[in-house]
């Protein structure tokens, strides 16, 4: 456990830590689905759909994380694979979903439960800044949508440092561009590997938020695991 005392900055992850992407994707998903009328060229239902996109969606981020593909193939596979695994022989609307969804869901404002309460307590006592592997044009778009942007100081993507989380360079850069100290420094994320073995290694104080309790038995000890976002609150009081 850290000594609160000597905190003096809050690094967050954004998606699946402070914005609710399952929630504004599904939803998105949702939308399209009707507005291109998919019930008349499949029986899948849009929760079938949703459900394989999600799959498809997970595997792409992972081999984009491990450099196995880029940006656009990324967006390309998502959908494709999402169509071709449930039989929609309607390859001109890969392009429109992922087009579309690239536009629309941005813009939904859902947030996980509890992270703007403490995103206002922490605000009062220390600079609260963002670390995300999210492509940078949807980052600002979710921030603005969600009206939190103004909870921080500074926003470090990815995509301007040239390397991902957990690369520890990343987290260097976000430290740097805060002139913050690692061992000052907190790190909030939902992906263990991503966000809380990236921090670590670049020595930061991490919370894990293990929002889907997983097994926490050869996690060190000092970082912190949690599963609701408000327990956060205690660890500074």
């Amino acid at each position: 456990m850290f000594d609160k005392r000597q905190i003096t900055d809050i690094f967050w992850d954004l998606d699946h830590t402070i914005w609710d992407y399952p929630t504004n994707a599904k939803l998105t998903i949702f939308e399209l689905f009707s507005k291109y009328g998919l019930s008349e060229f499949t029986s899948h239902s849009p929760e079938k759909f949703h459900k394989s996109y999600c799959k498809h969606n997970d595997i792409a981020w992972e081999d984009y994380r491990n450099g196995k593909i880029d940006k656009l193939t990324l967006r390309k596979q998502r959908f494709s694979n999402t169509f071709k695994e449930l039989g929609i022989e309607k390859d001109e609307f890969h392009d429109i979903f992922e087009n579309e969804f690239v536009e629309l869901c941005p813009t939904k404002s859902n947030l996980m439960a509890g992270s703007f309460e403490m995103l206002e307590f922490l605000n009062e006592t220390f600079r609260q800044h963002i670390i995300t592997n999210g492509f940078k044009e949807t980052q600002e778009i979710k921030l603005k949508s969600s009206g939190i942007t103004h909870f921080f100081k500074t926003i470090t993507n990815s995509e301007d440092i040239g390397v991902q989380k957990p690369n520890t360079l990343i987290f260097q850069a976000a430290l740097k561009s805060a002139s913050a100290q690692a061992q000052n420094s907190v790190m909030i994320g939902d992906n263990y590997e991503a966000d809380i073995i990236g921090a670590y290694n670049a020595g930061l104080n991490c919370i894990y938020y293990n929002q889907f309790e997983k097994s926490t038995e050869n996690i060190p000890y000092e970082i912190v695991v949690i599963n609701d976002l408000r327990k956060i609150g205690s660890l500074f009081v």
